[in-house]
């Protein structure tokens, strides 16, 4: 049976080399289909189902977790990210890598009962939960997540993000981010970045979406219909980046095979 989550064949040929076993790998090949893998996280990751409620259709939810793990910690979500968003561009008529990022965060409760990376934060330090960090190109396709605890301020957690990203991408000459971020300033002077701070009009009244910062909110809103995000679940921060890196990776595939 399959469900509607499934990869279909093209956006499996897109992706294939990335989970496949590298070419060259010694050893026993793997007893189950990479793919079968991939489609069972992509099922709860849309559904937010718990691991050991996994359908018999699909492998054992422990070897389906141990694969996940093995991804997670290799960073192959995020490494498929950057390849989905690349292609993305190109297909726009972009270059390769972005000149221009939007970055905003979201504060989810947390949602898990025993240990966690949970911490008091947002608005009035009253949500109990994780923070989560996005970075968009102008197009409104995702480039990169990270997930902390609540606590941290939105500048410090879009700060060390951005100092990643911006090591591989020295191709990005400015920042658009609402008034929240005006910390990243100094980080900006340093790397000869531009920081475009959007506020709305003097003596608006009511909601005034800001261009391109709307994108992100889009973003936000599309990533949370999968299940899995709309609450934070996850006992490591690590996990909780990779679910945003899974279906941050299938929007983009959506999009590349519209």
């Amino acid at each position: 049976m399959a469900y509607p989550s499934d990869l279909t064949d093209d956006e499996w040929r897109l992706i294939c080399d990335v989970l496949e076993s590298p070419a060259g790998r010694r050893g026993r090949p793997p007893a189950v289909s990479r793919r079968a893998i991939c489609d069972a996280i992509l099922y709860l990751a849309r559904t937010g189902s718990p691991w050991r409620y996994l359908p018999s259709e699909y492998p054992a939810w422990g070897t389906v977790w141990q694969q996940f793990r093995r991804w997670r910690d290799t960073g192959v979500w995020a490494k498929l990210l950057t390849r989905l968003c690349q292609i993305a561009r190109l297909m726009k008529g972009r270059t390769l890598d972005p000149s221009m990022l939007v970055v905003d965060a979201q504060v989810a409760r947390g949602g898990r009962a025993g240990p966690s990376f949970h911490e008091p934060g947002g608005h009035g330090g009253r949500t109990n939960g994780a923070k989560r960090t996005l970075l968009l190109d102008i197009t409104g396709s995702p480039v990169a997540v990270r997930v902390d605890s609540a606590r941290p301020h939105d500048v410090r957690a879009a700060g060390e993000l951005l100092e990643t990203v911006l090591d591989a991408m020295p191709s990005v000459r400015a920042i658009i981010a609402d008034r929240g971020y005006r910390g990243l300033a100094a980080m900006c002077a340093r790397r000869g970045i531009a920081l475009d701070i959007k506020a709305p009009p003097k003596g608006a009244s009511r909601f005034t979406p800001l261009r391109p910062l709307w994108r992100i909110e889009d973003a936000f809103a599309r990533l949370g219909r999968w299940r899995r995000l709309s609450r934070s679940y996850e006992g490591s921060a690590a996990s909780a980046r990779a679910w945003m890196e899974i279906a941050a990776c299938h929007y983009l595939l959506g999009r590349v095979l519209a």
